[in-house]
């Protein structure tokens, strides 16, 4: 029963989050790697020894492994994967295709700005704003707040990287905390069941970033084998793996805009718990807010203890007067 033993301890290490994210991914392409090395002659009769039990559970733990493996790659090299797809580096060829974020931008504004026209000139005109032109600024003012950050400037090469980018910014833009440097601080009041939420649609994006890549590995791979084969390519196989890389990032960003509203959610509810444990009194209104955490974003940035907020005062005993005999 040792193969039994192995599978055990492998899984031991697995939660949902990681088999979703990297696992998946990498059994998805240990098998289509698989089907690609039989379908060009390389291999040929794939099957998995089953003369004992122990056989089969030694062999897919080793498959397991090989998949846990690429998994804990794939978790490593996260963050490189992601700014790959939002569009950072100098030499990121998706760069290419700035303009063509500008341009969805852009249109999406000058319609807003049309609507906006409209309605002041109902409102002068004292007419009724027509509930389709309402409804179609109310559709594009999601767009704005869920596709983009709030400023031209900020834009990223591609669709994924501007809705990241939308809700990094949200905090800073309702607020005056910087997302980035301040989320560290909100993970440590967060609640387990919260923070559990926003990890499992995080790790629905990473799914399909992963799969992404993929798809663009499977393609190399096919077109270097079958080269170094001198196998005639089956161009429906070509289509097939650019077909679903392009499936790949249209999801990963759908997906993208779940885990961003928890993470806006996230300051919505629990800013003030961090407050709290900060010792910092709450601001009085919106502006004085703004104004705290602007400051405190200063100071944990730039490391300027001077902008820190001012602490709670801490409320002095009360004595008892002793009456006098």
């Amino acid at each position: 029963m040792e193969g039994i033993k192995i599978f055990t301890e492998i899984t031991k290490f697995l939660d949902r989050n990681f088999i979703v994210a990297y696992l998946s991914p990498a059994l998805i392409w240990l098998a289509l790697s698989a089907a690609i090395l039989e379908q060009l002659g390389v291999i040929t009769n794939i099957s998995i020894p089953h003369n004992s039990i122990d056989d089969i559970v030694l062999s897919g733990g080793i498959i397991l492994f090989c998949a846990l493996a690429i998994g804990i790659m794939f978790s490593s090299l996260n963050q490189d994967l992601y700014q790959l797809m939002e569009g950072y580096g100098t030499n990121n060829p998706l760069k290419l295709f700035s303009w063509m974020e500008k341009r969805r931008y852009q249109k999406v504004l000058k319609e807003v700005e049309k609507l906006d026209d409209e309605f002041r000139e109902c409102i002068n005109s004292k007419k009724e704003f027509p509930p389709e032109s309402r409804v179609r600024r109310n559709t594009l003012m999601i767009q704005l707040a869920e596709e983009f950050p709030d400023k031209e400037e900020y834009l990223l090469p591609t669709p994924f990287g501007n809705v990241i980018r939308s809700f990094q910014i949200y905090p800073r833009y309702m607020y005056g905390l910087e997302a980035i440097d301040g989320w560290n601080r909100l993970l440590a009041v967060m609640p387990k069941d919260y923070l559990e939420f926003i990890n499992t649609a995080r790790a629905r994006v990473d799914f399909w970033v992963n799969l992404g890549v993929v798809f663009m590995l499977l393609q190399i791979e096919y077109i270097v084998l079958a080269f170094m084969t001198s196998t005639p390519l089956q161009w429906w196989i070509v289509l097939l793996f650019i077909a679903l890389g392009t499936l790949a990032p249209l999801r990963a960003t759908s997906a993208a805009r779940e885990w961003g509203d928890f993470v806006k959610s996230a300051f919505d509810v629990y800013r003030f718990k961090l407050l709290e444990s900060l010792g910092i009194n709450l601001p009085k209104d919106r502006d004085e807010e703004k104004v705290m955490w602007k400051k405190y974003s200063q100071a944990i940035i730039y490391r300027l203890p001077e902008t820190l907020p001012d602490l709670k005062e801490t409320p002095k005993p009360v004595t008892r007067k002793t009456k006098s005999k």
